[in-house]
């Protein structure tokens, strides 16, 4: 009897609310309204410096898609060949 006492305080403390921990490195940081645009415009120039360090240059997405014009879709020369079924032709129509 005492176990299935136990069930319910059980499920009880799994839909608790877990206690939350910020990540080590984390910090509060109060920002007066007044300075809400400045926050916004260093957000985005660290977002646009990521982005840069992540992208393709345009030299080689151009050369890549010359490369891939000239001599195929991956880069194989090898030549595909296409399958004709014999056709009617020859047979005249009554």
């Amino acid at each position: 009897m005492s176990k299935l006492a136990i069930i319910p305080i059980f499920f009880l403390t799994m839909c608790g609310t877990a206690p939350v921990t910020p990540p080590a490195g984390a910090f509060e940081l109060v920002v007066e309204e007044s300075h809400w645009d400045k926050v916004y415009h260093a957000i985005e120039y660290i977002k646009r410096g990521q982005r840069e360090k992540n992208m393709t240059q345009p030299e080689d997405a151009i050369n890549k898609a010359l490369m891939e014009f000239e001599y195929g879709n991956n880069g194989s020369t090898e030549s595909q060949e296409l399958l004709q079924l014999p056709s009617d032709g020859n047979k005249s129509s009554s």
